[in-house]
């Protein structure tokens, strides 16, 4: 009988104890909901390498002072290689011109620097045979004017833009083409010991 007593006592505690410890776990159950709120994410991880790499991107888009600001200039084809761009032009330009100005060292930068090329040349265009001949110090016969320009390096880039025009230069001074082919063909004539001919003299004294 009496060890009937203690086991009936004991389940009786056991019982207390249980309903005090789900009595205690559902009053802390909002606060534990609420730290999981407060956890803080996982911060993304950008490595040393990847920020110097974006750096020296956006570093080599954007000119520094030291670069070459954006500079056009005016070369006959009797100057540089139509069919090897990398080559340089030999010799003085015809028109050159240093605005001053600095665009990107990108592809878009130089196209800026190209279009602003041509709005600045178009307007020596008029005068351009005087100061194309005045300058290039060598005679040239039929020879079109290109447009090259330089952005951040010290390099002509060919433009591929001209205005179509051929310039004739003698003596540092323009003259017309007619005039001078007229005259290139008596120096040929006489070199070969030839005479001109009638229509050959009248061509030159036309003009």
């Amino acid at each position: 009988m009496v060890h009937r007593i203690r086991a009936v006592v004991i389940i009786i505690k056991l019982t207390a104890l249980l309903a005090v410890f789900i009595a205690t776990t559902t009053a802390l159950e909002p606060a534990v909901r609420g730290l999981r709120g407060l956890r803080p994410r996982k911060a993304k991880h950008i490595t040393a390498d990847a920020d110097t790499s974006s750096n020296a991107l956006t570093s080599a888009k954007q000119p520094s002072p030291d670069t070459i600001p954006c500079t056009c200039a005016i070369f006959l084809t009797g100057q540089f290689n139509r069919q090897n761009r990398s080559e340089p032009p030999r010799g003085n330009p015809g028109i050159q011109m240093e605005l001053m100005q600095h665009y990107p060292c990108s592809a878009a930068g130089n196209k800026q620097c190209s279009n602003r090329c041509l709005d600045a040349i178009l307007k020596h265009l008029p005068n351009s045979p005087a100061l194309i001949c005045g300058t290039i110090d060598r005679d040239c016969f039929r020879e079109r004017a290109y447009l090259f320009y330089q952005n951040c390096s010290p390099r002509w880039v060919n433009s591929n833009l001209s205005a179509g025009r051929e310039f004739c230069c003698q003596d540092d001074r323009p003259v017309r083409c007619t005039k001078m082919a007229a005259l290139i063909r008596q120096q040929l004539l006489a070199g070969n010991g030839t005479t001109p001919t009638t229509s050959d003299q009248d061509d030159v004294e036309d003009e």
